[in-house]
C-alpha cells in the first residue's frame, strides 16, 4: 500500500486474469454469479508471484468454477477503481485485469463456494445482457471476433 499527497486516501495495486471460456456452436460462455446473483461476472483472480498471466487465468477458472480451459488468445487489459473500507480506514484500489479468449476443455460448472455463488454457462446473446460490467460485455464481444477470425483461417 502506498499514499499519496497529504489528504488523499492510501492506495493499492491489484492485478488479476481471467478468461472469456466459450464452448459449443452456437458458443456459451462461462460465468460466475456473485452477491446473491445480483452481480454476474467473468472469472478471474489474482496473480500469484512468478505466474504469468494466462497461468493464472486458466488457475482461476479451474478454481471459481471446476472447468478446465486452455488459452488461445489475449483480448486485452481493463482497469478500474473501487474503494475498500479497511479499520485504518477507506483504501483506493486501482484493479488490472487481463483477460484471454479461452478454449472449453472440460468439467461440469461447480462454484467455488469461498469466492463465487455459482457457476454455469450463459448463451452469448443472454451472458451480453447479463455480465454486470460493461468492459466483461466488451470482452466477451471481443472474444467472439477473435472466435470467428480463428474459424476463417481454418
Amino acid at each position: 500500500m502506498r499514499r499519496k499527497r497529504k489528504g488523499q486516501r492510501p492506495t493499492r495495486r491489484v492485478v488479476s486474469a481471467g478468461g472469456v471460456v466459450l464452448k459449443g456452436d452456437p458458443p456459451e460462455v462461462l460465468v460466475v454469479s456473485l452477491r446473491g446473483g445480483r452481480v454476474v461476472t467473468l472469472p478471474k483472480g489474482q496473480v500469484e508471484p512468478g505466474e504469468r498471466y494466462p497461468e493464472t487465468a486458466v488457475r482461476e477458472v479451474r478454481e471459481e468454477t471446476g472447468v478446465e480451459a486452455s488459452v488461445l488468445a489475449p483480448l486485452g487489459r481493463v482497469r478500474y477503481y473501487f474503494t475498500v473500507h479497511e479499520p485504518e480506514g477507506p483504501v483506493t484500489v486501482s484493479k488490472e485485469v487481463h483477460y484471454f479468449l479461452m478454449r472449453y476443455l472440460g468439467g461440469t460448472p461447480r462454484p467455488q463456494l469461498t469466492e463465487v455463488e455459482d457457476a454455469f454457462f450463459l448463451p452469448v446473446s443472454e451472458a451480453l445482457e447479463r455480465l454486470s460490467y460493461p468492459n466483461e460485455r466488451e470482452m466477451l464481444k471481443r472474444a467472439l471476433l477473435r472466435l470467428r477470425a480463428r474459424a476463417k483461417k481454418g
